[in-house]
């Protein structure tokens, strides 16, 4: 029952805020239901320009999600730490820090404190929903759920790594990039699939990385011999990745295009126009759609921001700016999306 749940999925994610945004964003055709906080829903439903209604539905049993504020009773604990830390705890029970809450829609953490409007079928939710809450599970047992849903639940996923490898990229950046795909690879579940597409004036062909022992020693040693050199065709090699990934199309999975890159566009064959009315025809709305990310990695002004989130939004996805320091942790992110 769970695996059918999951071959609805569109895509995963890290943050509920960032699903809440994109359903908004979207519409319903990119998705019509989505696992949320409450608070997500208010704030859809808050929006003046927002045409389409959300209802936030109540299962009869459920997670509830209490934010607490916890004063460790322990000796690396001064007194001086313990009277500011019970100042803050104080001035958060105040009704009116509570009232601030409650504009984001957030319940009440302290008794006499009415819900007000927001709390409403207005804004799509219920002011006393009924369900049981249940209490959290067991480390081992979360531990035991969540390999039982990589290995048979989870949605398989297929996903072209389009990696900026031209001049500008030599030294720090490529070292990084390289670390941070070696991390990709080795978090790759057993139904995840990666197709790692080089460019920079030239665009190489596909390599093919499965989550199995294997197929992570091949794409290790072949991400410890990726070289910078030469200009970075954008366009092209996001249009090829794409184009790829139809020829290559996975039923029942998440299909998906991810470029890095640390500057503009050069030496490209088409436009970022045409490169627009191409992408449109596989985007979300596309009996075989193909979501698109994109990572500029950088400096401001090496790149451009606004042309990554064209690309992106156009289908789905979303633009993310890292750098050296950071792009680890981005792409770790990112790649929970799959």
């Amino acid at each position: 029952r769970v695996q059918k749940i999951q071959n609805k999925i569109t895509r995963y994610g890290k943050s509920t805020g960032s699903l809440a945004k994109s359903m908004v964003n979207n519409g319903p055709f990119w998705a019509s239901v989505g696992s949320v906080y409450e608070s997500l829903v208010i704030s859809a439903n808050s929006q003046g320009n927002n045409t389409v209604n959300y209802q936030a539905v109540y299962p009869s049993a459920t997670f509830s999600s209490n934010m607490r504020a916890i004063l460790p009773n322990a000796p690396w604990v001064s007194e001086k730490e313990k009277a500011a830390g019970e100042k803050i705890i104080e001035f958060l029970r105040q009704p009116e820090t509570q009232k601030i809450a409650l504009d984001l829609g957030l319940r009440p953490g302290i008794p006499g404190v009415p819900l007000g409007s927001k709390f409403s079928s207005q804004f799509g939710v219920q002011a006393n929903p009924k369900y049981d809450s249940y209490r959290p599970p067991k480390p081992e047992v979360v531990e035991a759920m969540l390999q039982s849903w990589q290995s048979y639940a989870k949605k398989a996923s297929q996903v072209a790594l389009v990696v900026d490898v031209s001049g500008s990229m030599r030294g720090e950046k490529l070292s990084g990039v390289q670390n941070t795909l070696l991390n990709y690879v080795q978090n790759l579940g057993s139904r995840e699939k990666i197709a790692i597409i080089p460019f920079s004036s030239d665009i190489n062909d596909p390599f093919i990385v499965t989550g199995t022992p294997q197929g992570k020693t091949e794409g290790i040693k072949f991400i410890g011999s990726l070289k910078a050199g030469g200009g970075t065709r954008l366009y092209d090699s996001a249009l090829f990745a794409r184009n790829w990934l139809k020829q290559n199309f996975k039923t029942n999975a998440i299909n998906a295009v991810l470029i890095l890159t640390d500057g503009d566009d050069s030496g490209s064959e088409i436009t970022l126009d045409n490169l627009s009315k191409q992408l449109q025809s596989s985007n979300f709305e596309a009996d075989e759609s193909i979501a698109f990310f994109t990572v500029g990695y950088g400096k401001q002004g090496e790149f451009s921001p606004k042309v990554l989130q064209t690309i992106a939004e156009l289908n789905g996805g979303y633009y993310r700016q890292g750098n050296p320091e950071t792009i680890s942790k981005l792409i770790a992110d990112l790649q929970v999306e799959f």
